[in-house]
């Protein structure tokens, strides 16, 4: 994931290249971007401040069997902290940039991708969006203006490249990835993972596991070509018994980059390793109630839109067929209680679970379809701030719209 902006002006001239020599390419896009409104809980003094998250997400379809993916967002600092035009840290990210070339054959597709960046993520549900063509059934919980991905179980991240097959029988899908990092390691990683999806009618799932090995150029003080000590294990799964329409059951677990080494035979698990997501969903008479009990990566929690702390449990309550006028609504709302710096480990010991503190959140909120897009408005109440620093740290907004084209 780079930074510089030269790169992405490398990106566009190269899109640019390729438009002109396929006289057919087609271009679609999905976009979107939110600003929040808070109070910044650091500042002893009222200290209102104003961040953006946005994305973009582009596909050209170069011919009907070619096409290729470019995703990138934004994550920005305070704009308003001294004045309106000054200089605000902000973090871009390439998220994925993507080749696919697909081969039909009698009984399946087979789709080879050369990727950079994040591609097809497990714990997001864009894979099974683009191989089986389903509706989102990503829990709203995790809902997020920073790209596609949504929340990311572990990623596919690095350079490399993918073989897909899907079948035309049966909604079966399988395959594997091969790519190359150096995330937080000081060595480069060569990672293998195998998946499979399926999507029924009444059961969904998304599974995939591998390995990784860093590839050192010591051992013992000497210099050889590469060697392997130690071994990262990662694995995830989306399940949905159900479906958006029926009472149902959506679960999400994962684990990321849990080590094995060679030097104590240890298989070593960190909280920030592991993601778990249980969530039951009612449905009737288009009203929705989803009841969440999740322990989540504190990098996870810091992109997502109603998760406060790494572990609690959530309900969200909508109907989305609200009726204002002729304009369709969806409204509803969140209600979460969550701990502080506590995660699922932390289960054993029952009687320090409360000793960081807690959150109790109310999150009410609405939208509705707006020119080509959809616009969002949140409104988010954190009742122990009122106790803990102020009432003005307690309120805080989030205004968002999304579109494509």
């Amino acid at each position: 994931m780079s930074k510089k902006k030269s790169l992405v002006s490398i990106l566009i001239a190269g899109f640019l290249f390729a438009n002109s020599l396929a006289a057919t390419t087609f271009f679609s896009g999905y976009a979107g971007g939110k600003v929040n409104f808070s109070s910044n809980p650091e500042s002893s003094t009222y200290d209102p401040d104003l961040k953006l998250q946005a994305f973009f997400a582009g596909q050209f379809n170069f011919t009907p069997n070619i096409w290729s993916h470019l995703e990138f967002s934004i994550d920005t600092g305070d704009l308003v902290s001294e004045s309106l035009f000054h200089k605000t840290e902000s973090l871009f990210q390439i998220d994925e940039l993507s080749c696919i070339f697909r081969g039909n054959f009698q009984d399946l597709s087979n789709y080879f991708s050369v990727f950079m960046g994040t591609y097809d993520p497990i714990g997001s549900d864009v894979f099974l969006q683009r191989y089986f063509d389903i509706e989102s059934i990503a829990s709203k919980l995790t809902d997020s203006y920073l790209g596609l991905q949504g929340s990311i179980l572990y990623p596919h991240f690095g350079l490399g490249f993918s073989d897909i097959l899907k079948l035309h029988s049966l909604p079966f899908a399988f395959g594997g990835y091969m790519y190359i990092n150096h995330e937080n390691l000081k060595y480069f990683v060569f990672n293998m993972d195998l998946r499979a999806a399926c999507v029924f009618p009444y059961f969904t799932m998304d599974f995939a596991g591998g390995i990784g090995a860093p590839l050192v150029n010591k051992y013992r003080g000497e210099d050889v070509i590469f060697a392997i000590d130690t071994l990262y294990w990662h694995a995830g799964t989306t399940i949905l018994l159900g479906n958006n329409y029926t009472n149902s059951l959506f679960i999400q677990a994962g684990l990321y980059n849990a080590s094995f080494t060679a030097k104590n035979n240890a298989f070593i698990v960190d909280s920030d390793d592991l993601y778990l997501l249980f969530e039951p969903r009612f449905y009737g008479n288009n009203f929705h109630i989803n009841f969440s009990i999740y322990s989540l990566p504190e990098k996870t929690v810091a992109e997502l839109l109603y998760v406060d702390n790494t572990m609690g449990i959530d309900t969200n309550f909508y109907t989305d067929a609200a009726m204002i006028g002729s304009q369709v609504f969806t409204i509803g709302g969140h209600l979460s209680f969550s701990l502080i710096d506590k995660n699922i480990f932390d289960i054993s010991n029952i009687a320090g679970l409360l000793e960081n503190g807690y959150d109790v959140t109310l999150a009410p909120y609405i939208s509705t379809n707006f020119l080509s897009g959809q616009i969002h408005l949140k409104l988010s109440f954190k009742a122990m701030e009122v106790t803990r620093t102020s009432i003005a740290n307690a309120f805080s907004i989030d205004l968002g719209y999304r579109t494509t084209f």
